[in-house]
């Protein structure tokens, strides 16, 4: 039986402006053709910049709200979607809007993203394409929110003093 199978270790990333990070996907598969690997980008149905500032501040409300997607639930057409990245094998091509930047898929499927901009926060999917290998679950997601260094270092202070309480 073949079965393609994709995992996105976290759903939620947080990181610094200007800093790298490594979105990681990992997939499973039975066959021996050469996948396809595609990472897109889905930008938030509302601006979520201001949740960069705002966020430690109002922690407790969205610690215990975690569920909640409204800023994920729209639809594509009122939202950008766009490819960032594909690989096959050891060839990649970078979509026309991240060229010039530093940005790879590395170890098979993982996105890494150096020197993040504002305009990275988002949903980013992996998406892996086997073509005699069309069953399963071929792709995850992983949210990343791009914050300002002094509020991250607040919120994971305040984090860690309520995971200790």
């Amino acid at each position: 039986d073949v079965s393609n199978f994709v995992i996105v270790k976290d759903e939620k990333k947080f990181d610094m402006l200007f800093s790298s990070i490594v979105l990681p996907c990992h997939y499973t598969t039975h066959s021996s053709q050469t996948a396809v690997v595609q990472w897109w980008y889905k930008s938030y149905c509302t601006d979520r910049t201001r949740d960069s500032f705002t966020f430690p501040e109002s922690l407790g409300v969205h610690v215990s709200d975690l569920g909640a997607t409204s800023h994920l639930d729209c639809s594509d057409n009122s939202r950008t979607v766009r490819i960032v990245a594909s690989a096959q094998g050891s060839s990649m091509t970078l979509a026309e809007h991240y060229k010039g930047r530093d940005i790879s898929i590395i170890n098979k499927a993982d996105l890494h993203i150096g020197q993040l901009q504002w305009g990275d926060s988002g949903v980013y999917f992996c998406k892996v394409i086997i073509s005699d290998d069309l069953e399963g679950k071929n792709e995850g997601q992983v949210e990343l929110l791009v914050q300002e260094k002094s509020e991250l270092l607040k919120m994971l202070k305040k984090v860690s003093v309520n995971a200790v309480l």
